[in-house]
């Protein structure tokens, strides 16, 4: 078992990945829609993995939601990192993490593009039910992300 553990500038939210795979066999992907580009995000999903997202105070963090506003961008509001993206599909939580939050960063395959702004509402929910890792739970945070 893999454990991968990041968080953002300031740790105020951090991200716990637990899976078979290694970084080294893991591409992230640089999607290339506004959001994305603007915060240099790579986003990493395994289906088979298990994410924890931590949040120390509730009060600096942000849900985003752009594009679709299908998807939700956990961001930290003191230091402006993003962190990790979730969607709920069908009353389960989906999600992927930024690769460069993580301390491994430099271990992953090297990043590819991706282009889900071409696709509608429903590809997406698809594409990510999917993709997206699919064991996502949110630790010392009662309502964020609800």
């Amino acid at each position: 078992m893999t454990e991968m553990k990041g968080s953002c500038y300031c740790g105020n939210i951090s991200v716990h990945i637990s899976c078979q795979k290694t970084p080294e066999h893991l591409t992230p992907r640089a999607c290339d829609c506004g959001f994305c580009t603007m915060n240099g995000a790579a986003w990493v999903s395994v289906k088979d993995a298990t994410m924890k997202i931590t949040i120390q105070n509730e009060a600096a963090l942000s849900l985003f939601e752009q594009g679709s506003e299908s998807a939700r961008f956990w961001l930290c509001q003191r230091c402006g990192v993003v962190t990790a993206v979730t969607c709920d599909i069908e009353g389960n939580r989906k999600g992927a993490f930024n690769a460069r939050i993580m301390n491994c960063f430099d271990d992953f395959a090297p990043t590819e593009p991706a282009s889900p702004k071409t696709l509608s509402k429903e590809e997406k929910l698809d594409r990510w039910d999917k993709l997206w890792i699919s064991d996502v739970k949110v630790k010392d945070c009662w309502t964020a992300g609800n």
